[in-house]
């Protein structure tokens, strides 16, 4: 498949730490809902590198298409930061991010649709503009690294040359599409950049 009208793309997918073990008594599902409330609320009117966030359960995953060579890695991960910063303090619980460099799926796959009687007059399937290759990675990477318990996983192509504190650990692994070996650095704490 030609992919030269895919845009260069970065997933962070956020995930909140043990809520299945608070499943039973219930704040597993409090912990949700102020999370998703609370995503909602930051993206709809803040991150201005982002394009897209998407909510789930207890996971937010975000979009950015600022990927260029003069793009701001300091403010890009500043962001990052403090929007995982923002959601552990909402929620009162740990969040792990992982963040791929790919490509996007094209603009204008599927015909805008607006269906009368939706809510805010969305329609019913939407389809997520993140690239499917980027996304499958950051399940990759839970699935491959998760063990390390890091706060943040970070796929090297973003983590270079951005002044990030020194990672705990790195490993690499085959990501996809082709099985390409991308060296992966792990962080615990802030990653904001160093001055």
């Amino acid at each position: 498949m030609n992919t030269d009208n895919w845009p260069p793309c970065i997933v962070t997918a956020f995930d909140l730490v043990g809520t299945r073990n608070l499943a039973a008594s219930g704040k597993g599902s409090s912990a949700m809902v102020t999370m998703q409330g609370r995503a909602v609320a930051k993206i709809n009117h803040g991150l201005p590198l982002h394009s897209h966030g998407y909510i789930w359960n207890d996971s937010v995953l975000l979009l950015s298409y600022m990927t260029e060579q003069n793009w701001s890695r300091r403010g890009f991960f500043a962001e990052l930061d403090d929007f995982r910063s923002f959601l552990q303090r909402a929620c009162g619980a740990s969040i792990y991010a992982i963040s791929v460099k790919g490509l996007a799926f094209p603009h204008n796959t599927f015909a805008p649709a607006v269906f009368d009687g939706q809510i805010a007059q969305q329609p019913r399937a939407v389809v997520l503009k993140t690239s499917s290759w980027a996304m499958a990675n950051c399940f990759l990477i839970e699935k491959l690294l998760g063990h390390h318990r890091a706060d943040w996983y970070i796929d090297s192509r973003i983590s270079d040359g951005a002044d990030l504190p020194v990672p705990f650990a790195s490993d690499t692994i085959e990501l996809l599409p082709k099985k390409e070996s991308r060296r992966i650095d792990m962080f615990k704490g802030n990653i904001r950049p160093i001055d």
